[in-house]
């Protein structure tokens, strides 16, 4: 079971940065992040960028852990080096407007 979970946990990772990212996102407009300045940056974008970098740091240090560690059967170790990869692919890949866009519409 924990193999299994190690296998899926790199999406499982994934959808809980793209759910964090953009529940702060709503939290910072709702809450008029969008109008406060950290130095040249708004405080609701800085904390986003803070809050992206964060889930792809964790992401890239799965992918590492579970290419240095096994545990179990080969194919499930495989698996989960593999999805770790995707999930940090997705994480940069959807994290990438808050770089990219406005923050508040």
């Amino acid at each position: 079971m924990t193999a299994l979970l190690r296998a899926v946990s790199g999406l499982i990772v994934w959808a809980v940065a793209f759910s964090a990212l953009y529940g702060l996102q709503g939290l910072g407009c709702a809450l008029g992040w969008d109008a406060m300045m950290v130095g040249p940056i708004q405080l609701g974008r800085a904390a986003l960028i803070a809050l992206w970098l964060a889930f792809v740091a964790v992401q890239a240090w799965m992918i590492w852990h579970f290419s240095h560690h096994t545990h179990g059967s080969m194919f499930l170790n495989r698996l989960a080096v593999a999805i770790a990869v995707i999930g940090w692919v997705a994480t940069i890949y959807t994290g990438v407007p808050v770089v990219t866009t406005s923050m508040c519409f």
